[in-house]
């Protein structure tokens, strides 16, 4: 999977791959497994935080978002590399899905 980045804030987030999020729609173009999913399908967020070693002696670091589906499918909505581009992204979902629980787990 192609991990996300942020490339500019100049118009708020905006990142190298495309995102689109709304109430009534979600898109990520680098989702597990592909496609758009409907606001309704949406029932839950799942971060996982990923150690994938070391980089010049600093911890190597990868941020997954996981949408959990009504029936009950995980859906690999993101990955990014940092904390503060999940942070952002999380930010914009939870704006469109406010009622949406949120639950945090080590990959």
């Amino acid at each position: 999977m192609k991990m996300g980045r942020i490339i500019s804030l100049a118009k708020g987030p905006e990142r190298d791959v495309e995102v689109r999020i709304t109430s009534s729609e979600i898109f990520s173009a680098i989702s597990d497994p592909p496609g758009a999913i409907g606001g309704a399908e949406v029932a839950g967020l799942e971060i996982a935080e990923d150690k994938k070693g070391l980089t010049f002696s600093f911890p190597d670091y990868s941020f997954r978002l996981f949408i959990r589906l009504s029936s009950g499918r995980r859906v690999l909505f993101y990955e990014g590399a940092t904390r503060f581009d999940l942070a952002l992204l999380l930010d914009e979902i939870e704006a469109s899905f406010p009622n949406v629980p949120r639950s945090n787990t080590e990959a």
